[in-house]
């Protein structure tokens, strides 16, 4: 299968995940093994053994915008496809669906596009929605695909990945052309939060392989699992409140 022409593949990462990219990696080709787009890898000096995987080694982790900054930098196609290597796949990506929002994002030239559901967005087309011109996490780190000048433009050196989606969501306001699909492209499991696994990922079984005995970081408590689990319910809860609401109790 040709590759895409437009859009490159973005992993998002740093040398003090490398742990955890067999992981990410195994899984991305598992389930989305004929992905037509060339993928790449943000690193700081290291990089991974596998030949569909290309490095960009930005040097000293400064911070994650300048991370990202210096390899969106590196890229040369309009558009590129941003995922996160703590987040997992576990369904199979459809080549089907994924073509036409490739095809979607060809004819509309968009300045994003959610590939996951949080917000339900307006309704644009009968193919994918639109998200408000003012909105609380406009600019999700959720998987997603960037026209890369305009995240370029967003972006601000400094900022974690938590003040791009709060600070950089504001400075999103004076761009439009933001939409979300009505249905997920990409599923997955968050795996590791702020630096330790989810113990619920660990579990005997697991489809990821991982071994509670020869991994290398922390593994959350149960009560750290507990309080992650009912902020990401709490979450849920918000994104299904109207807009107007939702901006209020942002302060947005």
């Amino acid at each position: 299968m040709g590759k895409n022409k437009n859009i490159d593949l973005l992993v998002i990462s740093c040398d003090t995940y490398s742990d955890i990219w067999d992981t990410f990696f195994d899984t991305f080709f598992r389930y989305w093994q004929d992905c037509p787009l060339d993928i790449h890898l943000i690193s700081n000096s290291k990089s991974y053994n596998h030949s569909e995987v290309h490095p960009i080694k930005v040097g000293q982790d400064i911070s994650w915008s300048d991370n990202l900054l210096n390899g969106i930098d590196q890229l040369k196609k309009d558009y590129v496809l941003i995922l996160f290597e703590d987040l997992f796949l576990n369904q199979k990506v459809s080549m089907t669906y994924f073509n036409q929002i490739s095809k979607w994002v060809n004819n509309y030239n968009p300045n994003y596009l959610r590939l996951c559901i949080s917000h339900k967005p307006e309704y644009f087309d009968a193919f994918v929605g639109s998200i408000p011109q003012k909105t609380p996490y406009k600019t999700s780190t959720m998987p997603c695909i960037w026209k890369r000048s305009t995240l370029r433009e967003i972006l601000k050196k400094g900022e974690s990945a938590w003040d791009f989606e709060i600070k950089g969501s504001k400075r999103a306001y004076e761009h439009d052309g933001f939409y979300a699909v009505y249905k997920d492209l990409i599923h997955y499991n968050n795996g590791v939060i702020k630096g330790k696994w989810r113990k619920s990922i660990l579990k005997e079984g697991n489809e990821y392989g991982l071994n509670i005995n020869t991994i290398s970081r922390p593994v959350m408590t149960t009560v750290e699992e507990l309080v992650y689990s009912l902020r990401k319910y709490r979450s849920i809860l918000f994104n299904r409140l109207p807009n107007k609401l939702r901006r209020v109790l942002k302060r947005q």
